[in-house]
């Protein structure tokens, strides 16, 4: 989605009717509640393992999880308009909200990917009998991604090219995550770009192989391809209850990373993935604070591909007392990566 266009599809949803610029709201207990917009998938498990876990009640808090619009532009409407605090999304969607003129920011990042012989973050996943053998062959074929111009899309487009395929030639296809499993078994696509539990559910499967990460082939190892955002005014409103929350999250991650088994048992609940399915899976590495290299690079190619007329500044999509991603290179669970 282009700025222009998120702009025309959030002026009637955002207007000038915000509330996103009041206190946050104390509860009878004393807790401090937040709502935050969410779409299952492991990428997000520590938010709901650190609340069942009482992690950030424990720090103050309680977390109202609603499942999400699955939409970043409907996420950006629901910040702006107050109905929620905060949002997990796809990084793309905070340069594009914010060139387009809405005031959002990145509050802290989820996961980072990467390559391992455990399996990959993130899965480009052909069948088997695909002639389908590297990046450049998507050219002139159909591939599955959870949104047009999202993370996904974009990063495929740019592991096409870096493979010397031609992107301009690749037709994606909008399918949910959840979906994309029945559209690759049925030949409704010839690839699809996701990640687990999906990428599991057809790797262990039998009948599928994985191309690759093409995140990683597009960025570079440790890029961070989810984060949770929240309005500009509510955060500089209440700095001190997103320091709070800073600190909750920060512990929510450690415990996610130091416990795989309370892990997959949150994700077979989330998502519904069958559990020896989920007991087979790579598992995120979680990570805390922002990645700001990953930020400003997902900016310029989001320009080089026409997403946005120009990249905003660092500073304007990013909260400056979040901290810098501390957790980049040191793999958790002795996780083995590549690069």
């Amino acid at each position: 989605m282009t700025a222009t266009s998120l702009a025309l599809g959030l002026l009637a949803a955002a207007g000038a009717c915000g509330t996103d610029g009041e206190p946050a709201e104390t509860t009878g207990s004393g807790l401090t509640r937040l709502v935050i917009d969410f779409s299952p998938t492991a990428n997000n498990a520590q938010l709901s393992l650190g609340v069942d876990q009482g992690i950030f009640e424990r720090h103050g808090f309680e977390i109202d999880q609603v499942p999400g619009s699955g939409a970043s532009a409907n996420s950006v409407a629901l910040l702006l308009n107050g109905q929620i605090h905060l949002a997990v999304s796809e990084i793309t969607a905070v340069p594009a909200a914010v060139a387009a003129g809405f005031p959002v920011e990145i509050v802290t990042s989820l996961v980072t990917d990467y390559e391992s012989p455990e399996g990959d973050a993130f899965s480009l996943i052909v069948p088997e009998h695909s002639d389908i053998r590297s990046f450049a062959d998507l050219t002139g074929r159909t591939v599955a991604v959870n949104g047009l111009e999202s993370f996904f899309d974009l990063t495929l487009l740019e592991a096409v090219r870096q493979a010397g395929g031609d992107p301009d030639a690749v037709r994606t296809l909008a399918v949910p995550f959840e979906d994309q499993v029945a559209a690759l078994r049925q030949g409704r696509v010839d690839a699809i770009s996701t990640l687990e539990p999906f990428a599991g559910q057809l790797l262990t499967g039998g009948g599928f192989r994985s191309l690759g990460n093409p995140a990683t082939s597009a960025l570079g190892p440790r890029s961070v391809p989810s984060i949770l955002m929240g309005s500009q005014r509510f955060v500089d409103r209440n700095p001190d209850v997103m320091r709070r929350f800073l600190q909750a999250w920060n512990e929510a991650t450690g415990y996610a990373n130091d416990n795989p088994d309370a892990v997959r048992a949150t994700i077979v609940r989330t998502t519904g993935a069958p559990p020896e399915a989920v007991a087979r899976l790579p598992l995120p590495w979680y990570v805390s604070g922002i990645d700001r290299r990953s930020a400003e690079l997902i900016a310029r190619l989001m320009v080089d591909y026409d997403r946005i007329d120009m990249a905003p500044a660092l500073d304007a999509f990013t909260w400056s007392e979040s901290p810098d991603a501390h957790d980049l290179d040191t793999p958790p669970r002795g996780l083995r990566v590549s690069g």
